[in-house]
């Protein structure tokens, strides 16, 4: 009787932590997008306006809210990023003052090192009447932010 007992009690945790489980598993990172900056809000207001937006897809947990909160966007545009379910994101899309929210999509990079993509092929088509190539090297045009 007592085995029988505790073998259902195991099972119910089981049922139960296999739920929280799939919750987690189901969840993919999201960037919600809020529009473009447009002052200096300081740091701890954004972050409490993120967590107050996640509160509400979270049944009004603060906690989980903290939890899924990967990432505030304070420079060049307004926005967060966190863990969301496809039912999550397309609520908080539906908030007022979010633009557009997307899932954050890993890039890959298509090159490194070589300049072939752009048809710099060589020296000699990189050199500029009156200027030396010695000042055209290691000089960075840009970067991309990968996430990782």
């Amino acid at each position: 009787m007592a085995s029988t007992r505790w073998c259902c009690i195991f099972c119910l945790f089981l049922v139960v932590f296999g739920a929280q489980v799939g919750i987690c598993f189901s969840s993919k990172v999201y960037v919600v997008y809020m529009g473009s900056k447009t002052g200096d809000d300081p740091d701890d207001v954004l972050s409490q306006n993120h967590h107050l937006m996640l509160a509400s897809v979270h049944g009004g947990s603060i906690e989980q809210a903290q939890a899924s909160h990967l990432y505030s966007y304070r420079h060049g545009f307004r926005g967060f990023a966190a863990k969301l379910t496809d039912e999550q994101a397309s609520q908080i899309a539906q908030m007022p003052g979010v633009v557009s929210v997307f899932p954050n999509l890993k890039r890959k990079l298509h090159t490194t090192r070589s300049w072939d993509f752009m048809g710099l092929l060589g020296e000699e088509t990189m050199e500029i009447p009156g200027h030396s190539t010695k000042n055209q090297v290691n000089v960075i045009i840009g970067f991309i932010d990968t996430g990782e």
